[in-house]
């Protein structure tokens, strides 16, 4: 099934972001989305600001995105610059076996950094520019970058995942360590807590020397950061625990 990017949104003339997400339909239409979007603050109109949203989480990550940029300018009024303009959404639905890095949302951006090099402001970032809204929009349509499809890649899975079936909904509760290989290219394995055990499975030999079958329940796996993160929960996890030891080493 094909997956490749689409307009969700796009005017020229702009319109008030706040406004847009009140719209019930706007809002769903961000469900499970991986997006690039287009804005300008209503302070500041000699910049246009590219960015994207929902590209490590899906569910409503990418409305929360959008919503930020609310929460931080406000809602414009008569008489003062607050709020913040919207003017252009494309989307396509978040996979979660394509790693963010591989998304077409991803490499439009990197596409568009790469472009407008010389349209960015000293000190404001990349993904401020000052480029003409029609340019920016032609770029981001472009279709000979070949950024329109996510790359789906074939995950392994360790033995443990593979038997206890766990799925993009099992919950990530709390990271508790981690393990990095002191040489080679070996990533960093983290100690994941599941929100329900699985049945492990072995063979082993009982008193009498007998080959049984023994379930054990276990609740715990040691997964890289590039898989943990397309759990529910998982990234805000890890991030929490990359955070709370700020001087160890890890590899990701």
């Amino acid at each position: 099934m094909t997956n490749k990017v689409k307009t969700v949104y796009e005017n020229y003339d702009g319109i008030e972001l706040a406004e847009w997400l009140r719209k019930e339909t706007n809002r769903r239409s961000l469900d499970n989305k991986r997006i690039l979007y287009c804005v300008r603050a209503n302070m500041d109109q000699s910049l246009i600001k590219f960015g994207i949203g929902g590209v490590e989480h899906g569910g409503t990550s990418a409305f929360g995105r959008l919503l930020q940029y609310v929460n931080y300018y406000g809602e414009s009024g008569e008489f003062d610059c607050k709020g913040i303009k919207l003017f252009l959404i494309m989307a396509n639905e978040y996979n979660p076996n394509v790693e963010g890095k591989n998304s077409a949302i991803f490499r439009k951006e990197r596409f568009l950094k790469t472009q407008l090099k010389g349209d960015t402001m000293s000190g404001r970032g990349s993904e401020r520019v000052v480029t003409n809204i029609r340019k920016l929009f032609g770029l981001i349509k472009q279709s000979s970058n070949k950024t329109d499809e996510d790359i789906e890649t074939e995950r392994r899975k360790t033995e443990r995942l593979e038997q206890s079936n766990i799925t993009s909904t099992d919950q990530v509760m709390r990271v508790s360590a981690h393990v990095t290989p002191k040489s080679g290219k070996g990533k960093s394995l983290f100690r994941v807590h599941w929100s329900r055990p699985y049945i492990l499975t072995e063979r082993v030999r009982d008193k009498d020397g007998r080959l049984v079958t023994k379930e054990k329940k276990v609740f715990t796996t040691d997964e890289p950061y590039n898989k943990l993160i397309n759990f529910r929960d998982g990234k805000e996890k890890a991030d929490l625990y990359l955070k709370k030891h700020p001087r160890a080493k890890f590899v990701l």
